[in-house]
């Protein structure tokens, strides 16, 4: 039970912390023209060819990784004293400096997708689009009192709290039809159903965690509860209430059945629905206004669905040290005391909610193929509201080479200078788009989110008769 118990806990932990999460676009997209995909960022948009078909695993391929307040030279940095690199944790750093940057609750945000299939065609005013993409969603989150206890300990009679503590994880496929009309000559409407299939989740249903101080001991109190649902693992229960075994499912591990894959992968007993729409308005040729909502959605998870609570009133009297004695394992003392107040049982189904966005755009056209927009973009992660704002300026020469220029403000971190390219050779379409990957070429040190989105296809069919607002996203 105690081999169980510190390979399950410490798992779940790295898991929470590797596993990609939040699905995030760059906003340097919205602006772009010359993309088929600038669809999944506003369903109103009609790209400039008749048909479109993405190469499966890159179109699109996108990579985020975000450390929220924090960079690199936050952890490490450059000490003149010394003559060397040191850590926040170090005697000479200014760990007052350090705090002051964090918020109460701070989340590390990753996001990994890659697209199955993708291929669009129009009909008539009608811009049909399917995709399939796998996706992983979701956020870790951290208080900065963490770090404060790291630094300075507790007193005599102190208490910290460490509310906050927990993670919102989910895995699934998403297959979506989506629809774009232009219903008058000057506004265009769009929509995105998706249907979703959860391959596995860890959801954080409550986090209360205190540590208080005395000359004797540290007494912790918790009550943290999680939801998690693994379909792919077969979880055996002892006697009190404790995995006896965890391992991945017979039918793909030491019994593999190829055909079992897609039952793991479009899940019918972890089902959930999504929604996205979008408007375009061009009140006259050279101005475009523009808004899409994304992620109106959940998934319920019903199929390997198991909880775990860790409620204590626990008193840590420290690890006893004896020179001349073999120290043992005091990490595996700690964690037989913890056992009896962790309980796993079976659980109950239980539904997580898609993070929802909400983005809204300007752009202006002085010439026919230089424009200038602004974007507002609105995340909702649980209880957290992220605001950010970007400007753009978008060149294109036509259908060989579209590029753009991007500024981010964030209230995490105001230097994102982002790209983007796109460029046709014959049938293939390829672009590269990012909202600071000029960040690594200025400030390196000082990078906190990076954001990649990459794309191949191959299109067809473009009308030379058609208005060039069709490829521009905030023209849609």
């Amino acid at each position: 039970m105690k081999s169980i118990l510190k390979r399950f806990i410490p798992g779940i932990l790295l898991a929470a912390l590797l596993m990609p999460a939040q699905a995030q676009s760059p906003s340097t997209m919205y602006f772009m023209p010359g993309v088929p995909q600038s669809n999944r960022i506003n369903p109103a948009i009609q790209p400039g060819c008749g048909f479109y078909l993405g190469f499966p695993g890159l179109a699109p391929l996108r990579v985020q990784v975000s450390t929220g307040n924090l960079s690199i030279e936050d952890l490490v940095f450059y000490n003149s004293d010394l003559d060397s690199l040191i850590t926040f944790l170090h005697p000479l750093a200014d760990r007052e400096a350090f705090l002051d940057q964090l918020d109460p609750v701070n989340y590390l945000v990753t996001d990994l997708s890659a697209s199955l299939a993708s291929f669009g065609f129009r009909a008539g005013k009608n811009f049909i689009s399917v995709d399939v993409t796998a996706r992983v969603d979701g956020s870790v989150s951290y208080p900065s009192q963490m770090f404060n206890l790291v630094m300075y300990g507790l007193g005599e009679g102190q208490t910290v709290s460490l509310d906050g503590l927990g993670t919102d994880l989910q895995a699934f496929d998403e297959v979506s039809l989506g629809w774009s009309r232009s219903i008058l000559p000057n506004l265009d409407v769009g929509a995105r159903g998706k249907v979703l299939f959860g391959i596995g989740s860890m959801t954080s249903t409550r986090s209360e965690l205190e540590v208080t101080a005395s000359e004797e001991a540290w007494n912790i109190q918790s009550d943290m509860r999680f939801n998690a649902s693994f379909p792919f693992a077969d979880i055996t229960y002892g006697e009190e209430g404790f995995p006896d075994s965890v391992a991945v499912a017979g039918d793909l591990s030491g019994n593999f059945e190829p055909g079992s894959i897609p039952r793991y992968v479009f899940n019918f007993n972890n089902l959930g629905l999504g929604l996205d729409v979008g408007v375009n308005y061009r009140p006259f040729p050279e101005l475009r206004l523009s808004a899409s909502v994304l992620d109106l959605g959940y998934i319920r998870w019903e199929e390997g669905v198991h909880e775990v609570a860790l409620e204590m009133d626990y008193d840590f009297e420290g690890i006893e040290v004896n020179p001349f004695q073999e120290m043992g394992d005091p990490a595996g003392e700690i964690l037989d005391s913890l056992q009896q107040f962790v309980d796993f049982s079976s659980g109950q189904p239980f539904t997580s909610r898609l993070n929802t966005k909400i983005l809204a755009g300007v752009a202006y056209y002085p010439i026919e193929k230089i424009g200038f927009g602004v974007l507002s973009r609105t995340d909702f992660m649980g209880e957290t509201v992220s605001q950010r704002f970007t400007g753009s300026a978008n060149l294109t020469t036509g259908r060989f080479i579209n590029l753009s220029l991007s500024y981010t403000y964030s209230s995490y971190y105001s230097k994102n200078l982002g790209a983007g390219i796109s460029f046709n050779a014959g049938p293939f379409n390829l672009y590269l788009i990012s909202d600071n990957v000029l960040n690594t070429v200025f400030w390196p040190h000082q990078a906190s989110t990076m954001n990649l989105w990459f794309g191949l296809n191959l299109c067809f069919g473009y009308n030379r008769d058609k208005p060039e607002y069709k490829d521009k996203p905030l023209v849609l």
